[in-house]
């Protein structure tokens, strides 16, 4: 169903603060209560409560404010309106969620792989509908436009340097462990931004129109011929293209050995696919 530009703006505004709220109970339900730091201007802020005491919310605003400054004159600034109100959802619901853990967990470990996953699960929200929550990824884009250099390693450089002093202060080890924090927080993000796994088959075969008919029929997938011909043999041949999800994949391998255990198949990683019968843009 199409949305109307009214519709999809009230649907991005509402989702971006769903994500900044789950974020903020991301931090407070398990990055605090296991002493971890982090990357970026919620790093500082993080640093800032552990030493003195400081509320995470509230310096976690005031830290954005020059980096929204900054960002207002070189970034877009619908982008800039939308990270502004995920920012302001998310400081109010730290200071918020302040000492509230629903499930009490004693082990630095499950702390830091489930504040990583909860982040990842949040910025996904956000990030698709064309938001963020401040901090380097408004360096990062300044960065990207300025000198050219990738916002993902920009973002590493800044989030390395505020992680070693987290070192030297917490203690190598909450350092380490924060690392794990943002490693699945990176890996959640991915797999949600990317959907479901999906793998690209290429099949060459002298059978290519019985074997579509396996895969329409079968797998209910579509596919495509492409024109091409034997370096060998100099024979015309269709080569057929179609992407599956992971699970299908076993019942394509199937189809092709039974109508033709000679054909050359490739399987490929499919980071993305768009369109019917995939993820679309709507």
């Amino acid at each position: 169903m199409k949305l109307t530009k009214r519709s999809r703006s009230i649907l991005g505004v509402t989702s971006i603060a769903i994500g900044a709220i789950i974020a903020a109970y991301g931090v407070q339900g398990f990055i605090v209560p296991s002493g971890l730091g982090g990357g970026g201007v919620g790093g500082i802020a993080l640093l800032l409560y552990y030493t003195l005491k400081l509320p995470i919310g509230l310096m976690t605003m005031i830290l954005n404010i020059p980096l929204f400054a900054l960002g207002w004159r070189e970034v877009n600034k619908k982008f800039v309106f939308k990270t502004i109100w995920g920012l302001l959802i998310f400081s109010l619901f730290l200071d918020l969620f302040r000492g509230v853990q629903t499930i009490v967990i004693n082990d630095i470990f499950l702390g830091a792989l489930y504040g990583g996953v909860i982040s990842g699960i949040s910025s996904s929200i956000i990030f698709h509908f064309g938001g963020s929550l401040g901090g380097t990824d408004i360096v990062s884009k300044v960065i990207e436009r300025k000198y050219g250099v990738s916002m993902g390693t920009s973002a590493l450089a800044i989030n390395g340097v505020i992680i070693l002093i987290s070192g030297v202060i917490l203690g190598p080890k909450v350092a380490l462990y924060t690392l794990v924090t943002m490693f699945v927080y990176g890996r959640v993000l991915d797999v949600i931004q990317s959907g479901v796994p999906l793998k690209s088959v290429t099949i060459i075969s002298d059978q290519s129109e019985a074997l579509v008919d396996r895969i329409m029929v079968d797998l209910g997938r579509g596919a495509t011929f492409l024109h091409g011909r034997g370096a060998y043999s100099c024979e015309p041949k269709d080569v057929i293209i179609c992407v599956v999800s992971l699970p299908e994949i076993g019942r394509l391998k199937q189809a092709v050995r039974e109508v033709d255990p000679q054909a050359f198949m490739i399987v490929q990683n499919a980071g993305e696919v768009l369109g019917r019968g995939f993820v679309t843009n709507e």
